[in-house]
């Protein structure tokens, strides 16, 4: 069995103080990179794009009652618990999770949405709405 000796001790304690160092300089100057802060808008990445998700969209906006515009739709979604915190999460994952939470709530609450025989959470049906709207107006 080799021993330890002085000179390997001392090596693996500077290649230590370096690993250390670098890792620090590198946690100060990514301070100073622009991140993605999540927004009404990154909600609206997790409604398919096709063509179901567009007739929902259009029914919701088509009904009286819902007349909707992009910051209108954006404080309703706001005032939901889970899906305020989605819009704050910066996990793509974790925001899905959260965005089927509140579409589970939904159902629990009895906020549902009858489109084309199909029964949709209020949520769901609104993210196809901006999805739309966000499409409309680009």
């Amino acid at each position: 069995m080799a021993a330890v000796t002085r000179r390997l001790l001392l090596g693996s304690v500077g290649l230590a103080v370096l690993g250390g160092a670098a890792y620090g300089a590198s946690r100060v100057v990514c301070r100073f990179v622009p991140r993605n802060h999540p927004d009404f808008f990154s909600l609206l990445e997790l409604a398919p794009d096709g063509e179901a998700s567009r007739r929902v969209g259009e029914a919701l906006l088509s009904q009286s009652d819902m007349s909707l515009d992009l910051p209108r739709l954006a404080s309703s979604l706001a005032g939901r618990p889970f899906t305020r915190a989605a819009m704050g999460e910066t996990c793509p994952t974790s925001r899905a999770a959260l965005v089927k939470d509140q579409c589970a709530l939904d159902f629990a609450e009895g906020r549902i949405v009858m489109v084309d025989g199909w029964l949709l959470s209020e949520t769901e049906a609104a993210l196809c709405a901006g999805r739309l709207l966000c499409g409309a107006t680009a």
